[in-house]
């Protein structure tokens, strides 16, 4: 299962979207491409106890040039199924000095999920819930073609810290209820489905040593979206969202990584955003491998989410594999989170729903593989995840 994933850290693929600082020039480790080209197309295998056995095949291309960093364009694209009926395919490119300065991202998604997850609304929802995810009354059809187009630039210098980005999603969202489901029950805004057009910005403070694989610093962002018929949306509603990621190095071997994240929606906001949240990095919950681990994938949602992520993160070794070198790593996590929704109970202020496990890390420059166990108080809270990159 973990094949694919090797050969990528083997041959130095990193995601189009990611800037990795570049490193000293070696024998050992040569520096980064100015010239030529580099592409390569895997078959992708992978599981997560949410989505199930996945399958396909991804790919990317790096063009460089002299004077651009890491590259000079980025080309991506997946198909990818998994046997609990969800499709994740994409088209994406990344310029990261396209325009001067600003870098330039853009893609196109089609997902289908035959099963897509509804517990209802709130931080006590489903309270009847046992753990069975395949039940059709926490389910329903959706399918949902997008794309979104972001630009991001640091106006003060390349070194300096603050950046600010702008952009536009777009999304048309199908939704076919099951009969005798609680969203069937429920019909909360949103159950005709259609567009929802955003318009988006935000601005961050980075300060990290490295975006893809931190050990001192840390980055704090501020980001806001807001639909309207004017952006192209069904729906009239905005959002905030801000985040906190932290990073302190305990020892030579130990890092201790703390994020908090706090999303908090307006207006008549359609229920399939109530699990969504904005800025840079794409997350939902709560609950699933970006949000709280070991509890079921969008487990609790509405207009008001927080979670909180603290890792303790431990080097144990490097070691050769293929003739690279690869880091070998541990990690021990608790996660844990709260909804706020209007018009319904949602508990006393301190009911958080907390997930703990562990995992390891298999990482080379800029890629890292995450493979996390995690365990929770909630049914069924037992939960495997095998992903490329760190949670945060």
């Amino acid at each position: 299962m973990l094949l694919p994933a090797l050969v990528v850290l083997v041959v130095g693929a990193s995601p189009v979207t990611v800037v990795p600082k570049p490193e000293p020039t070696s024998s050992q480790n040569p520096g980064p491409k100015t010239e030529g080209v580099d592409a390569i197309a895997i078959p992708l295998v992978s599981f997560n106890s949410d989505m199930g056995v996945g399958y396909g095949v991804v790919g990317g291309m790096f063009l460089y040039g002299k004077g651009h960093t890491p590259y000079q364009h980025g080309l991506g694209a997946q198909v990818f199924f998994t046997n609990r009926g969800i499709q994740n395919h994409y088209v994406r490119y990344d310029g990261p000095q396209l325009l001067g300065p600003m870098r330039v991202e853009a893609r196109f998604e089609y997902k289908r999920e035959f099963r897509s997850p509804f517990y209802g609304a709130g931080n006590r929802s489903a309270p009847e819930f046992t753990g069975d995810v395949d039940d059709i009354r926490y389910n329903y059809d959706k399918g949902s073609p997008g794309a979104w187009l972001r630009l991001r630039g640091r106006p003060f210098g390349e070194s300096h810290p603050f950046q600010v980005y702008g952009g536009y999603s777009w999304r048309y969202t199908r939704v076919a209820p099951y009969e005798a489901s609680m969203l069937s029950e429920m019909n909360p805004v949103g159950i005709e489905g259609g567009p929802t057009g955003q318009v988006l910005g935000g601005v961050l403070w980075d300060t990290r040593d490295s975006e893809t694989d931190p050990t001192t610093g840390g980055a704090e962002e501020l980001a806001v979206r807001m639909s309207a018929p004017m952006t192209g949306s069904r729906y009239r509603y905005m959002g905030i969202a801000l985040s906190e990621r932290r990073y302190f190095k305990l020892s030579s071997r130990f890092v201790l990584a703390q994020r908090v994240s706090v999303d908090m929606l307006f207006g008549e906001v359609p229920f399939f955003e109530w699990s969504s949240t904005g800025g840079v990095l794409f997350t939902e919950g709560v609950g699933g491998m970006s949000s709280v681990r070991g509890i079921e994938r969008n487990r609790f949602a509405g207009n008001i989410k927080v979670f909180s992520n603290t890792e303790l993160r431990f080097h144990a070794f490097d070691m050769k594999l293929f003739g690279q070198t690869m880091k070998l790593g541990a990690v021990g996590f608790v996660d844990m989170g709260r909804v706020w929704h209007p018009g319904v109970t949602d508990g006393p202020w301190h009911k958080w729903h907390p997930g703990v496990g562990g995992g390891i890390r298999l990482a080379r420059r800029a890629a890292v593989i995450r493979v996390d166990y995690a365990t929770s108080t909630e049914a069924g809270g037992q939960r495997l995840y095998m992903n490329f990159g760190h949670m945060f």
